[in-house]
């Protein structure tokens, strides 16, 4: 049911019954079947000279019986044509019989077959062990002709089905001819065409693939064989198969002879680790809320490629369903249907030569990240350009990155630091008057220099003058004393704040380095110094004003002392007020100008962002065009082959009409209506003259832009023309210029794409489809497993002719592929190792599963069968291929 596997085959040994050469001593059949056993040999072919022992296949069959070993035993005659090569040696020809042809129908066969030789009196000598003895010939002298050998063959039996011809290049260089040896030539290229296979050595394998060794020649698989004549021989050499142990397996190994055979044991399928799902065990409801059911069973999985058909409605897709909704953290797709099976369990063995497997059930919490694309997934994704770049740059190793956090929050508090400017400055007195001006100011300082002017004579003049340095001077300890209580208050609620982070820094664990905490204690104790010392100036300036009245009465000064000096610290307390004012406003305006001109830098810094997010969409498939150094030469050109027709690249968007439609909704609507000769939108655009990303930075930056009525005015002087701005002012249009959450929705950058040389408008959905396939696969191409639900609906059918079949024969090797299809060139053409046939019966839902060379067509019975009246073009696609093979 597992399908196709790889194992282990020797085609050419001999048994100890074999005619010559025979060194197997005092060995029995059982002590060879045992041997045979202890070498894990799944298929041999037991060979022999020109006839076999009577029953020799049954003999040899029955021991293994006994045994309890699953070896299946091919019959192999070998016979020696009369062509020598050039060095004068034989070169033999190997006739592989299928299981249900017998040891005594192959020998009655033969022996109706005239060698080459004859008898001294020149009469025929024919092919069996009674003709050879009673012609006093031995095996070893006996040739054939090869012409006549297959005419024999193809009068009596069928090609392909009961038997094939393989050929054992003997003492031929590899059966690779140079093409300068004339005759040698012509006779190696004749056997080369007549025979199916070859026996030879694991370097002749890239010459017999080759299919330009003679016009339309096919590639041909390579078997390594032991030729074993004794017991120490067996084992020594074989050829690792991937298909069924039988004679099928066989014609399947010569229809996919570069895939399914191997002549090492260091070969991807056995070397690379590759996790797999081993096997889904379903019973019960597959829906909460209806009554199609699965069968209870347990389905193994093939590691390499599972092909899932049935006809409509047998319930192929539900079993991937099944397996997204037990794992769910797949890349690449959305959860489909609300699957919930009452029972189900999946186990994914991790791969290795350990193979530690992991069951994923209802017990169980953990998930596994795979590839699932299910059935009209990458129709939701192509169809739309923007949703597919968002996915091309997730599937590029792109992960959003917000703007920077650090310029965020310094950008917040510059426009909290701006806002709170700007409220500063308009604040107004009960007359409306604005008071946060240094004209404001300024007219406070001399409004009260003239009040004190009109108290003062020659006589009080200099009592007074002395008075009011003294107030001016107290008030500005008093000023310097509260704003040092203030600044110690901030140092105090900051350093506790500050500590409180180092002690949570110092409790992580990998904080090694214990951090002390902060002291301020000296600059605690200064600036308690300096109050001190203000304090006793205020005390000492104090007791002088009091002076300042014992003297207005020694100087017999008549006048209202306490009320007089009263109005002079009055006076005098609003002149230092306003003068404070006014070193205010000049910080605070300093401060503004530095708020604008920060924000532009920083408006800067988000253009160094886009342009690096574009970058590195660039950066991103120019590595994936690189040579990868962790992976094989096959690994490398398979990707740098699906990507070949794909070219990425990052490309700014900077949308217009989003922007508008945004800075719209900012602004006074009134200003820009619409009239006879132009609309909103074209108002907008003609005064605000923003037209792609370098005018939109340009606008930021404090350049003069903004058109009002034929004057060029930049975006703060824009900010302070109050009648285009509604109830809540400017601070939305700053907001939505500025801030990046705003600035995203009409700034961002697309991965944009063009697929054998066309932009993603001019493709097709099948085209955008063909594209994300490709580019999934070459981004994620090794590893996990790869679950596809039915690719022939989204995709191309000339890529999946041209480039998805020789795709999955590659990347299977690489990742466990299962897909689900009604594409019979899929199934056979991608020669998966292993086809799961869904049946429905009366909404109870069952699967059986095998491999490709499982049934027989004719006979209605097995996967071939399954796959010919189930799948539209089956019987094509198989006819096909035999007809290349001739077999």
């Amino acid at each position: 049911m597992i399908g196709s596997l790889w194992n282990k085959w020797d085609l050419h040994l001999h048994s100890p019954l074999t005619n010559l050469n025979n060194n197997y001593k005092n060995a029995s059949i059982d002590d060879f079947v045992q041997k045979i056993k202890a070498e894990n040999l799944s298929l041999i072919g037991i060979t022999n000279y020109f006839y076999f022992k009577e029953n020799e296949l049954e003999i040899i069959r029955e021991s293994i019986k006994r045994a309890e070993i699953h070896t299946t035993v091919l019959g192999n005659i070998e016979l020696r044509i009369n062509q020598p090569n050039k060095d004068g040696e034989w070169i033999n020809i190997h006739l592989i019989f299928a299981e249900h042809i017998t040891t005594k129908t192959i020998n009655d066969l033969l022996s109706k077959l005239s060698v080459t030789n004859t008898t001294l009196d020149s009469k025929a000598i024919w092919c069996s062990e009674d003709s050879f003895l009673s012609s006093q010939v031995d095996a070893g002298q006996i040739v054939v002709d090869p012409q006549t050998v297959i005419q024999h063959l193809e009068s009596n039996l069928t090609v392909g089905k009961d038997y094939i011809i393989a050929m054992c290049p003997n003492g031929y260089g590899g059966f690779q001819p140079d093409r300068k040896e004339g005759r040698s030539v012509a006779v190696a290229l004749e056997i080369d065409k007549f025979s199916h296979i070859i026996f030879g050595r694991p370097r002749d394998r890239s010459f017999f693939l080759t299919t330009s060794r003679f016009p339309n020649a096919p590639a041909k698989p390579v078997f390594t064989c032991s030729d074993a004549h004794a017991m120490d021989q067996l084992g020594e050499k074989y050829t690792w198969v991937k298909a069924k142990p039988n004679f099928q397996g066989l014609r399947q190994a010569i229809y996919e002879p570069a895939d399914r055979v191997q002549q090492s044991d260091e070969f991807t399928e056995r070397t690379f680790i590759k996790p797999y799902f081993s096997k889904v065990s379903i019973e019960g409801k597959i829906f909460s809320d209806g009554e199609i059911s699965f069968t209870e069973q347990t389905i193994p999985l093939n590691p390499n490629m599972v092909a899932i058909i049935g006809g409509r409605g047998t319930g192929k897709s539900l079993l991937l369903d099944a397996i997204f909704s037990r794992l769910g953290n797949c890349q690449g797709t959305d959860r489909v249907r609300n699957v919930k099976v009452e029972k189900l369990s999946i186990t994914l063995n991790q791969g290795g030569t350990q193979g530690t497997e992991i069951e994923f059930d209802e017990l169980s919490e953990d998930s596994y990240s795979y590839l699932h694309v299910s059935q009209g997934n990458i129709h939701n994704f192509s169809k739309d350009p923007t949703v597919l770049s968002d996915e091309i740059k997730k599937m590029l190793g792109i992960r959003f990155v917000p703007y920077d956090p650090i310029a965020s929050q310094e950008l917040t508090q510059n426009l909290g630091g701006y806002r709170a400017f700007v409220e500063y400055w308009k604040e107004k007195d009960p007359s409306g008057a604005q008071t946060n001006t240094p004209k404001y100011q300024n007219s406070i300082i001399e409004k009260n220099t003239q009040l004190i002017s009109t108290l003062t004579n020659p006589q009080n003049h200099e009592l007074i003058q002395r008075y009011q340095t003294n107030s001016s001077t107290i008030n500005e300890n008093k000023a310097f004393t509260g704003r040092s209580l203030e600044i110690l208050s901030e140092i105090t609620r900051s350093i506790e704040q500050l500590n409180s982070r180092i002690t949570e820094y110092n409790g992580y664990r990998d904080s090694l380095t214990k951090l002390p905490h902060i002291v301020v204690d000296e600059i605690i104790q200064g600036i308690n110094l300096n109050n001190g010392i203000a304090e006793a100036k205020i005390l000492e300036l104090g007791r002088d004003n009091d002076s300042i009245r014992a003297e207005f009465a020694k100087q017999g000064i008549n006048q209202d002392i306490s009320s007089l000096l009263h109005k002079v610290a009055d006076y005098q307390f609003a002149i230092d007020q306003a003068k404070r004012k006014i070193t205010e406003i000049d910080s605070k305006t300093k401060e503004y100008h530095s708020y604008v001109a920060r924000r532009g830098e920083l408006a800067g810094k988000y253009n160094s962002y886009i342009e690096n997010t574009r970058l590195e969409v660039d950066s991103a498939f120019g590595k994936l065009q690189q040579h990868n150094p962790e992976w094989n030469t096959e690994q490398n050109e398979l990707v740098q082959h699906i990507i070949r027709d794909i070219n990425i690249i990052g490309t700014t968007i900077f949308d217009t009409a989003e922007f508008y439609s945004g800075l719209e909704r900012c602004i006074n609507r009134g200003k820009f209506r619409s009239s006879g000769d132009k609309t909103s939108l074209e108002k907008l655009v003609s005064t605000f003259c923003v037209n792609n990303k370098e005018d939109f930075f340009r606008l930021l930056s404090g350049q003069k832009i903004i058109n009002i009525e034929g004057t060029l005015t930049s975006a703060e002087e824009f900010f302070w023309k109050d009648e285009y701005f509604n109830q809540g002012g400017r601070y939305e249009l700053i907001n939505y210029l500025f801030s990046p959450t705003s600035i995203k929705n009409y700034l961002y950058v697309n991965a944009d794409f063009t697929y054998k040389g066309k932009p993603v408008n001019k493709l097709s959905v099948g085209q955008r489809g063909t594209f994300y396939v490709c580019l999934k696969l070459a981004t994620d191409p090794f590893g996990s497993p790869f679950i596809f639900d039915q690719p022939e609906d989204d995709l191309d059918n000339e890529f999946i002719v041209n480039q998805l079949v020789p795709l999955f024969n590659t990347i299977k090797k690489y990742r466990q592929v299962v897909i689900v299809t009604h594409n019979a060139n899929l199934v056979v053409n991608s020669d998966a190792e292993q086809v799961i046939v869904a049946d429905n019966d009366g909404d109870l839902i069952s699967y059986s599963a095998g491999a490709l060379e499982d049934g027989d067509v004719r006979t209605g019975s097995g996967v071939r069968s399954k796959i010919c009246s189930i799948l539209e073009g089956g019987h094509l696609a198989f006819e096909k291929r035999e007809r290349k093979y001739g077999i």
